[in-house]
């Protein structure tokens, strides 16, 4: 797809449709449950409308298993005094450990506005890149209940007026050099569209642009894309989920196994995507579940952890373990 024309969507709705009430029933879960039943598993690690997970990136080096991890998250906050980065600590014998963390810019710049995904910088202990939903890169360093922000914001490049985003990742190639990921978040008829570029000091100019929709969810404000992660053999997972623009919901989610990041001979990204009929839900959650997945995260181990912002009911996080 040439960059700056967005074109037709995917596919119909109408077809899509069609085509989750056959995807969805091949679901690949964990075994003993099955597509739109309700998981257990859910911690509560935030309150009220402030208190939502918008993305997660694991701390380098912090010790993991089952159930037990340690986490950074960002909020999608837009207010003074409202907290942007969280330090949460996960374990099997007791509740999350929450701790707000201050936002420090030494430029004397106000707080970003609604922070939607996080990654850390591999090999960069305490490092992360933080994205707001218009397309700002922050580059944080989180030490002593401080998120510190390191030069000056990066804005994405390709942008397209009317473009939201949900969604950051920073793949490693064996050869060490990085990429970034993302993705604008789409919306019912719109598809999302995800670019890659090399990641050096900045986000380099996308060198490969491709849309992507899922089958589920299909009702209400359908977001393509609310998170993006990829994994060290270049699969990419995504998240998706349905807002009706109602702060109590419900609220639908699925997570879906998207495609992969290759690296050319050449260094180049090329990103091999999915059609909304190769897909099949990793883990979905209909409206009974009333779950709007915006943070998705694996961890070394071999679990992945979900993060939610349900809006007036808070944020929380669920350990899974989905194969492919």
């Amino acid at each position: 797809m040439a960059e700056g024309s967005r074109g037709e969507t995917v596919v119909a709705r109408r077809a899509v449709r069609a085509a989750a009430a056959v995807v969805m029933t091949a679901g690949v879960l964990v075994p003993g449950t099955a597509a739109g039943d309700q998981v257990p598993g859910w911690q509560r690690v935030g309150d009220g409308i402030t208190g939502g997970v918008s993305g997660v990136a694991a701390v380098q080096d912090a010790p993991v298993g089952p159930h037990r991890a340690e986490v950074i998250v960002v909020k999608d906050n837009k207010k003074d005094g409202q907290p942007r980065v969280s330090a949460i600590e996960l374990r099997p014998d007791g509740p999350p450990e929450v701790r707000d963390l201050r936002w420090e810019d030494p430029a004397g710049r106000a707080p970003p506005r609604d922070l939607e995904a996080l990654d850390a910088v591999p090999g960069q202990r305490d490092q992360y890149l933080a994205l707001a939903s218009e397309g700002t890169v922050y580059r944080i360093v989180v030490t002593g209940g401080t998120a510190t922000v390191q030069g000056d914001p990066l804005s994405l490049p390709g942008k397209l007026p009317g473009d939201d985003y949900e969604s950051f990742a920073v793949f490693q190639h064996t050869s060490g050099q990085l990429f970034a990921v993302w993705a604008s978040r789409g919306k019912s008829e719109l598809a999302s569209l995800v670019r890659a570029a090399p990641l050096t000091l900045g986000v380099g100019t996308p060198i490969v642009t491709e849309e992507f929709a899922v089958p589920f969810p299909d009702e209400d404000e359908v977001r393509h894309i609310s998170d993006l992660k990829v994994r060290q053999d270049g699969t990419v997972l995504v998240s998706s989920a349905s807002d009706p623009n109602v702060d109590d919901g419900p609220f639908s989610s699925a997570v879906y196994d998207a495609g992969r990041l290759v690296v050319s001979s050449e260094r180049r990204p090329v990103l091999e995507l999915k059609t909304p009929g190769q897909l099949t839900a990793l883990r979905q959650f209909d409206k009974q579940d009333n779950r709007k997945i915006e943070a998705i995260l694996f961890l070394p181990d071999g679990q992945q952890l979900w993060g939610t912002d349900d809006e007036n009911n808070g944020g929380s996080v669920r350990f899974d373990q989905v194969t492919r």
